[in-house]
Formats: C-alpha cells, structure tokens, sequence
C-alpha cells in the first residue's frame, strides 16, 4: 500500500467533490483495506449496497477517484451468456454495435444502456494488486475473475467443472513458445488466455492429426478452430504478445455452433446490478471529468432509452427590464448553479445551456421528475420572481460528441425541448409515457401537483403527442 500516494488523490477529491460527512475517509480505508478482489473491476453500485451509501454518491466517489489517480476506469461488454468481461480497450470512443464471445462463439449485441459494465481498478501507484501482474496469477483459481465480470454470480458446477477438466495450464514468456504433451479423452476443449481475452476451441475425436499450433495475439488466439484426434495430443503454444502470457486448456462447457439443437441456447448467467456505460454517461461527474472520454467521431453511440428534460424561465425579457443586465445576469447565473445541484444531487447530468433553459439527462424518469419538482419548489430562494417552466420525455436518442462535450440528438431530444414549450410558470409536462413509468406519478401526487391530460400537437412531430400537465 503506498500510504504517501493515497493522501494528496484524496485531497484532492476532497476539494474537488461534495461527499457527505466521512463518505470520504470511509472510501480512503476501503482502498488501504479491502481485500485485492474487491479493487479490480470494483462496482461502485455494490460499494454503495456494502457501505450504505446512495448509488449517485457511489459513483461520484469513483469517479473522482479516477480523475485523482486512485482508479482507472474498466470498460467491457458483458456476454449475457457466460458473463465473460469483454474488454472495451479504448473506452468510450471504442464502443461497437456487436463484439463476439469467443468462449460462447456467439454474436452479443452492445447495448450503453445495458450490457457495456463500467468497474474500477486500483492503480499500481497507490496500492499494488495481483491482478496488475496477470501473468503471475494461479489460473486454477483466478479465470473467472480476470476472464468474468465481477458482477456475475459464479455458477459452481461450470467453476468445478473447468477446474476438473483443465488439462494444462502455465506461463509464456514473450516471443517464446511451449509445447505441451496432454492425453485427451474425445471432447471439445477450450484454449484461454484469460488477461487477453482470448479464446480458441479445438474437437478432439476419432480422426486428426495428433499436433496443434496455437499463436496468443493480443484480443485472438490463431486458429480460432483445430482439429486433433483423441488419445496423446501436443499442444505448440507461442506467445506473440509483448508481455508474459498465462494459458489455461480445459473441456469446454458448451457443445461447438455446428453440434448445437435449433432450439439450444447458452444459459444466461445470473448478473448483479453493475454501473451501465448510460448511468455513467448520464453522471455529471463524468460530464465534468471526463471530456476525454469522448464519443465515436463518425457515428455516434445509440442509447435505447434516455430520459430528457428542458428547463426554460418565465418572463427572463422582463426580468433584464426590471434588474438590469448585471442584476438579471446575477439571477440568472446562480438559477444555473441551483439547477445543476439539483439535478447532480437525482444522478443526472446538465447537458447543455441554452440562453435562459437548461438540457439534462437522465438514466431514468422518476430521477428526471424528482428534479424536476425540486426545481419547482426551491427556484423562488434563488430570486422571488424566478418562474421555470419544465418539459420531460424519454426514448432512443443519439449521444454524440459536440464542441468537446457530451450532447444528445433525435426525435426524443426534439419531443422533450416541445414539451417544455408547451409548459407555462411554475408547470411541469410530461408525456404520457413518463407520467406511466415507475414512481412519476407518485412523485407528483406527493408534491401536490394536479394532472392534466391532453393531446397536444407538437411543432415538427407529425401525430399528436399525449402529454400530462402538473401544476
């Protein structure tokens, strides 16, 4: 542990964060104490479960650890069927529309709101894990750590049974190559390469030669497929990679595509809930630390549902009349900073300002209405003639990276600047579907807001839209 590293990173999250009282000094001794296991991948969702903090504030912890050099971000695609961790190493701007399981051998589909997982390692320079020097690690026991996401509950009976079948295991140095001489009974084993995410497969059966060569590259093992024939079989494994690999051979726990009934399906593995890349995206936090972390230049990413509010004020033209520039600019720049507490303080993040109005994301709507009601009651202790009018939706949009920040587009984007439009002082609308999702309307009642159906015509929206006025 280098105590003398750890001091000034937390300094430095303390100046730069807002934890609640000890928040802080209770994470600075999960990273001295914690077990190793608990510092790689680590969920900041699980932290927030384990040390009874809120999710949001979780998060933030982590991610100002990592702008301080605590951490280091880990970006991955969960396999919904093995669980494997399938590293994203580019981060953000490297995230695809599908990768492949090569333990599976199954197409997964990339989803940022549900199956890229965001963990975080300790770094070497503050406290030195095993997993810093994955070639070292004793494959017996540590694959489904360094091959698995740290969110999958481990299936016993496939753990026992890899264990049970391994049939070589070791060590390559870098450039070099070993053979080894294993008794096969017939069966499909798997070649892995835990640290590099790689895997082969080969069918031992009645016919083959009794050789196969397999070259570890960095992400892919070559062949993907061989063939051997059952009974004493050699193994010629190089290590094409610059550093030191550890490989494990063993029986693999699914039948090859070809052999697969229509009807089969890899069982899904039971996940925990771990930080989605959409809740990570949607933290201001990472808005504001992480600029770098930008989106793929030349598409764009899809999320599938992200939820959207505007904020506009009431009467600003009279209110530069009545206060003048300075005074109205005043009013104006603290309504800002009010609002953008507000909507940290839910898990969300301020997109964008436009002259008077705000843009903020959301993972999900009950957050969005929860700001959205706090707005409303706590603007009047900013100016006593600030007036908001608020306009919420949700749906596929397209995240894209604009004058160096984070900005969203598409029709959802459009429906919930529309909807703000339609909102006079002091008045929420939603459309129908956020009003219907899980606890909006509970929120509403609870702050005493009155709802009004109607279909409203949206400029640029072709069908009318059902909204809902709360006043």
């Amino acid at each position: 542990m280098q105590a003398a590293a750890l001091a000034p990173r937390l300094d430095a999250m303390r100046s730069g964060g807002h934890f609640s009282p000890g928040v802080l000094e209770a994470f600075g001794e999960f990273v001295e104490q914690a077990p190793e296991d608990a510092l790689y991948r680590a969920s900041p969702v699980r932290y927030a479960k384990e040390k009874g903090v809120s999710e949001r504030e979780a998060i933030e912890l982590f991610l100002y650890a990592a702008h301080a050099g605590i951490f280091e971000m880990n970006w991955g695609v969960v396999c919904p069927g093995c669980g494997a961790f399938l590293t994203i190493r580019g981060g953000l701007r490297q995230v695809m529309q599908t990768r492949f399981c090569s333990l599976c051998e199954i197409d997964v589909a990339v989803s940022i709101d549900e199956s890229v997982e965001v963990g975080f390692t300790v770094t070497p320079a503050v406290r030195r894990i095993r997993f810093h020097d994955p070639e070292t690690l004793d494959l017996r026991t540590e694959t489904f750590r360094v091959f698995f996401s740290s969110s999958l509950v481990r299936d016993q009976k496939v753990s026992e049974r890899v264990r049970a079948t391994t049939k070589a295991l070791g060590r390559i140095p870098t450039a070099a190559a070993v053979s080894e001489t294993v008794v096969l009974e017939p069966a499909y084993y798997t070649v892995l390469a835990p640290e590099l995410q790689a895997v082969a497969h080969f069918d031992a059966g009645p016919e083959g030669p009794s050789t196969a060569d397999f070259d570890f590259h960095e992400g892919q093992v070559m062949p993907a497929r061989a063939t051997v024939s059952a009974g004493q079989v050699t193994l010629n494994l190089r290590n094409r990679t610059p550093n030191d690999l550890a490989y494990q051979v063993f029986i693999s726990p699914y039948p090859p595509p070809e052999l697969r009934a229509p009807d089969y399906r890899i069982p899904r593995r039971v996940l925990l809930p771990f930080l989605t890349g959409r809740r990570l995206l949607t933290a201001q936090a990472f808005t504001d630390l992480f600029r770098a972390q930008s989106i793929p230049a030349d598409r764009g990413l899809e999320l599938n549902n992200l939820t959207v509010l505007f904020t506009d004020l009431k009467g600003s033209t009279a209110m530069y009349e009545r206060s003048g520039d300075l005074g109205a600019y005043d009013l104006v720049r603290r309504h800002f900073s009010a609002l953008r507490e507000i909507v940290s303080l839910r898990g969300g993040a301020v997109v964008k300002t436009i002259g008077d109005a705000i843009m903020a994301s959301f993972d999900e709507p009950r957050s969005a209405m929860d700001a959205a009601v706090s707005m409303n009651q706590d603007i009047r202790a900013v100016g006593p003639d600030l007036l908001l009018k608020i306009g919420i939706h949700a749906g596929p949009c397209i995240a894209v990276e604009l004058n160096e920040r984070l900005d969203y587009f598409g029709q959802t984007v459009n429906i919930a600047a529309r909807v703000q439009g339609l909102a006079d002082a002091n008045e929420i609308v939603v459309t129908d579907l956020i009003y219907a999702a899980p606890g909006v309307a509970e929120l509403a009642a609870a702050a005493s807001l009155e709802p009004t159906r109607e279909n409203a015509k949206l400029k640029g929206i072709g069908e009318a839209t059902a909204v809902v006025r709360l006043r």
